[in-house]
């Protein structure tokens, strides 16, 4: 539960805790190491990706977007900035349409397999 809100009935205010053992903790690891590989090394990462990237941050987004804006303002143009937070969207992925990018975007065959295993029979309880 969230500090400060001890008393709140409302259940959106709980976090789930997901244990892993040690194991899972490394293959999860390698798995995410070999797919960044794979998308670096095939050009399949915009270079406006942020989240998820290596020696990136948010503080790197959110300069990246001050530099357009002022950019753009020195050019006499308007801007408008949207922001949308999905909320639970890691929560609801769906694994099928995941494994079917994989595949798309060309995965090697071990790691096309590794990734279909590791989302088989997923559940959380």
């Amino acid at each position: 539960m969230k500090l400060g809100k001890e008393t709140c009935e409302d259940m959106t205010k709980y976090r789930q805790i997901s244990l892993l053992n040690s194991a899972a903790k490394v293959l999860e690891k390698v798995l995410t190491s070999r797919i960044i590989h794979h998308m670096y090394s095939n050009n399949f990462i915009n270079k406006n990706q942020y989240a998820f990237t290596p020696q990136t941050s948010t503080v790197d987004a959110v300069m990246a977007l001050k530099d357009y804006v002022l950019s753009s303002i020195d050019n006499g143009q308007y801007v408008a900035v949207i922001s949308l937070d999905v909320k639970g969207a890691f929560d609801a992925a769906w694994w099928p349409g995941i494994l079917a990018s994989t595949r798309k975007l060309r995965f090697p065959g071990n790691l096309y397999k590794l990734c279909g295993s590791y989302f088989k029979d997923r559940a959380v309880f």
